[in-house]
């Protein structure tokens, strides 16, 4: 087993020194014939940004097989699906995640998989490893007992309080001596700079011109805040990231700035896009359609195609059209083209690269990994989990940005509460 691991605080390139190790160790020990690198992470948002990185490595092009470890888990049992029944396995449904990961750990210790595993994938490469369960680092050690892994975390990132202590920073402290880098390189913004450095270590951040905490009161000043910071952000991409949707203050500032001009600049409005999440998007189209329980697949059919046309309803569509002339099937249950349109929007999601926006909203979780000329945070007061919790969601939001960030409170009463007091 040989394990290279990388810590370091956000922004500080590790995914980067993750690339620049791999390149050295192709140039030492190329990919054989039928070989690939096997690329995992947790969410899909950074499985996409880890594979466009992937791909620009002209080497590596058409020899690279990256997902989410819960995808490759799914893949791995149903490939394995023989040996998992003969093991005790039971059935598994394909939204049983850890389950799923629980089984594949299983497989991946038998010495037929593992081998298998060394041969196809040689390299394994795992970013943003902070942020895998117990289930997924019995994977991650089942993995890396094959051949050469590659893998990066950040413990305070994550925010699983479960995960604490980190148990797969744990374990990469035990596998191997890990490369820790400490030197920030998504700004040079001196205040930027101290203000995360002071959330990380539990002191109070210092406002300035490029790291600014305002108190609002009332439903007008938080919207008048957000569109002047949108109106004086001297060009560039702006993120408005919110820990917390409870409550409706993010989503009520966000309407009122898309929709009218605000404050006494009269600043906006300004098309803010909200970045939806799988199961947003798939319970939309659920909500949307029209289809009784038991229909027929003429009936089925007609309902979809009632639906905005988009690439997860052709699919559902083509599979009900499958399944009516391949299989026979003359009855269709609403719960199984619910699951059926969830299935294909995250496949698609997958599948599929970042879109990107000028001004885009979403949530701490979603913002991770990604990076913005300019940052607003929406902090309400309905924001859960104790003062570490909320320590790690500020730096989370914090750190996207390049080169200012504008903090909103719903209350001036916030500011003596953790993480700000």
């Amino acid at each position: 087993m040989t394990v290279v691991a990388v810590e370091g605080v956000a922004g500080s390139g590790k995914t980067v020194r993750l690339m620049e190790t791999l390149a050295q160790k192709l140039s030492e020990a190329p990919l054989r014939d039928g070989q690939r690198v096997l690329a995992l992470t947790f969410m899909h948002g950074a499985r996409r940004r880890l594979h466009e990185k992937l791909y620009a490595m002209r080497a590596l092009r058409g020899r690279i097989e990256c997902a989410t470890i819960d995808s490759f888990a799914q893949r791995l049992v149903r490939r394995w699906r023989g040996t998992a029944t003969a093991i005790g396995t039971p059935p598994l449904e394909n939204d049983q995640y850890d389950e799923q990961c629980a089984a594949a750990a299983d497989l991946l210790a038998r010495q037929e998989v593992a081998a298998w595993i060394a041969t196809s994938f040689p390299i394994v490469l795992i970013d943003e490893a902070q942020d895998l369960k117990p289930e997924r680092l019995r994977m991650v050690e089942a993995l890396a007992s094959g051949g050469l892994m590659l893998i990066a975390a950040d413990e305070f990132q994550c925010l699983d309080p479960g995960l604490r202590p980190n148990p797969c920073v744990a374990w990469m402290r035990t596998a191997c001596a890990p490369t820790v880098l400490t030197k920030v390189h998504r700004t040079d913004v001196a205040e930027l700079l101290s203000a995360a450095a002071a959330i990380r270590t539990g002191i109070k951040p210092q406002v300035g011109s490029s790291f600014k905490i305002l108190k609002a009161t009332g439903a007008y000043m938080p919207a008048a805040f957000l569109a002047n910071a949108i109106q004086w952000r001297q060009g560039g991409n702006v993120a408005v990231i919110t820990p917390s949707l409870s409550g409706g203050f993010a989503r009520d500032v966000v309407e009122r700035v898309t929709q009218n001009q605000c404050g006494k600049h009269k600043s906006g409005p300004f098309p803010i896009r909200w970045e939806r999440s799988d199961g947003d998007e798939a319970a939309g189209l659920a909500k949307a359609l029209l289809l009784s329980d038991g229909a027929t697949s003429e009936q089925t059919i007609a309902a979809l195609e009632l639906l905005l046309p988009s690439g997860a309803i052709k699919d559902t569509i083509a599979w009900v059209r499958l399944q009516a002339h391949a299989a026979g099937v003359t009855v269709f249950h609403r719960a199984e083209i619910d699951a059926r349109i969830a299935r294909h929007v995250s496949m698609r999601r997958q599948r599929s690269g970042t879109r990107s926006s000028l001004f885009t909203a979403l949530t701490v979780q979603q913002a991770k990994n990604r990076e913005f000329e300019g940052v607003v945070i929406l902090w309400p007061y309905q924001v859960g989990g104790d003062d570490e919790h909320k320590r790690r969601l500020l730096y989370n939001a914090v750190t996207r940005a390049q080169r200012w960030c504008t903090v909103i409170l719903q209350g001036g009463s916030l500011l003596k509460a953790a993480p700000f007091a």
